[in-house]
Formats: structure tokens, sequence, C-alpha cells
């Protein structure tokens, strides 16, 4: 076996009223989607926009939603390396004897 890293983002979203959201994303854009997603799901003032993410709008809506019950509200976009086996299934071979 080989090892290899690949990279996660992980998404951590609650209110302290339902349980907490927890997602796994493979890009850092996804990750961003989704908490601008989540962020302006509890917001009627903020409506989603197509379009790329701006990594620093979501964060500043993020942080004004929290500011309004900064006890029980809380989020987090986090970086993660995981070391991942990988299956050597392309190396060469020896002939097996007959």
């Amino acid at each position: 076996m080989t090892y290899d890293a690949v990279s996660a983002y992980t998404v951590l979203f609650g209110d302290g009223e339902a349980p907490a959201t927890v997602s796994v994303h493979g890009s850092a854009d996804e990750a961003w989607g989704a908490l601008d997603v989540l962020v302006r799901g509890r917001s009627r003032r903020w409506r989603a926009r197509p379009g790329t993410v701006d990594e620093d709008r979501v964060t500043e809506l993020a942080e004004r939603w929290r500011r309004a019950d900064p006890e029980r509200r809380y989020w987090q976009v986090a970086p993660h390396r995981l070391r991942v086996t990988v299956p050597a299934i392309a190396h060469d071979r020896a002939p097996r004897p007959a």
C-alpha cells in the first residue's frame, strides 16, 4: 500500500436551537458556498446570489448573523489534510512460474 493526502473542508454551523449542521467538502469553494447557503437561509434580508462565492463576503455575513446571538450561534470552515491509503494496482508484476 502507498499513502497519499487529500484535502477536505468541514463546515460547522449552529444556533443552539437545533442540532448543528456539519458537512464535508472536497474544495474550499464548495465549503464557503455551503456556508453561504446556510447563512442566507437563516436571514430574511440576505438572498442568495448566483455566481462565484466571495469568501470575505460570506465571512462578513456569517459574523453579522453570529453577533445577533453570540452565546448560541457559531460557524466554522476548517481545512484538513487527510492521509489515505492507495492500493498499488498498477505496479509491475513478475510473471508467475508455470
